[in-house]
């Protein structure tokens, strides 16, 4: 069977180094990565963290500087070059690691193509992005690839050399050999934490902290529009947290988070 040919399209602004070998091992199962390409800006601080998979998967870095300050180009980047690679026709296989929903339309246009598209992500990706790809690989869950499992192998014992533990020799043989009756399905309870509405609070924290935990610095510093960003792809309003501004909102937690710079260029870490 003739291996797929894939290309990879790494978006490291919006992508742990961590996940680097992941992405690697699970596309590597699937075909042969032709083409391994990752974009950003790399006299940025927060991607040196991607050097060393750069090196160890032979990933091509492809400089993209940013022409605005707070407002990366790499999105554009990317684009024009998958497409370049969907016309030359060699590529069987798309694979798109990214967190930002702007790749969408990227995705649905090499589909129209009659490409087959994966999308590399985290779990708060935008679910517009996973349903324009082929399939989606969850970078949070690890995967594994399961053997095959053979069919059990039943043994068949002679009646004369069966044995009876002590244990159970106070019981009828007869309830013994017995096979154990189909207990009723029982649907399990579902735990108060998932039932219960979540504290709209407690949603904007959670979305700060898995910023910060993905796309922060060697110090934890992470851009607050990142943030912001992900809120704004969950379509989540602010605003039921009684703040207009995120800048205004995180301000009131003093000791949650630890923020630095002013206007775009507003960063903050968790304590």
């Amino acid at each position: 069977m003739t291996t797929k040919k894939i290309a990879l399209f790494i978006d490291a602004d919006n992508i742990s180094a961590r996940f680097g070998k992941q992405i690697i091992d699970a596309l590597e199962n699937r075909g042969e990565i032709f083409i391994r390409r990752i974009y950003g800006n790399w006299e940025k601080f927060s991607l040196h963290g991607w050097n060393d998979c750069i090196l160890n998967f032979s990933l091509r870095a492809m400089q993209q500087p940013d022409f605005v300050a707070g407002k990366n180009a790499t999105d554009m980047s990317l684009t024009i070059d998958a497409m370049d690679v969907l016309h030359d026709g060699k590529a069987e296989i798309f694979a798109l690691a990214s967190n930002d929903s702007d790749f969408t339309p990227l995705a649905i246009r090499l589909r129209e193509g009659g490409m087959n598209v994966i999308g590399l992500g985290n779990a708060q990706v935008a679910n517009s992005f996973r349903a324009a790809c082929n399939d989606f690989i969850n970078l949070d869950v690890t995967e594994k690839i399961m053997p095959v499992e053979e069919p059990l192998k039943v043994e068949k014992k002679s009646p004369s050399v069966k044995k009876i533990s002590p244990q159970l020799s106070l019981f009828d043989e007869e309830n013994i050999i017995a096979p154990k009756p189909k207990t009723s399905k029982v649907v399990p309870i579902i735990n108060q934490s998932q039932s219960a509405p979540k504290n709209p609070l407690q949603t904007f924290h959670d979305i700060l902290r898995e910023t910060a935990r993905i796309r922060g610095d060697e110090n934890g510093f992470v851009l607050l529009n990142c943030a912001g960003q992900n809120i704004h792809d969950r379509k989540l309003d602010l605003k039921v947290s009684g703040h207009s501004k995120l800048s205004k909102f995180i301000s009131a937690f003093p000791n949650l988070y630890e923020v630095k710079g002013n206007g775009p260029n507003i960063s903050y870490r968790c304590r």
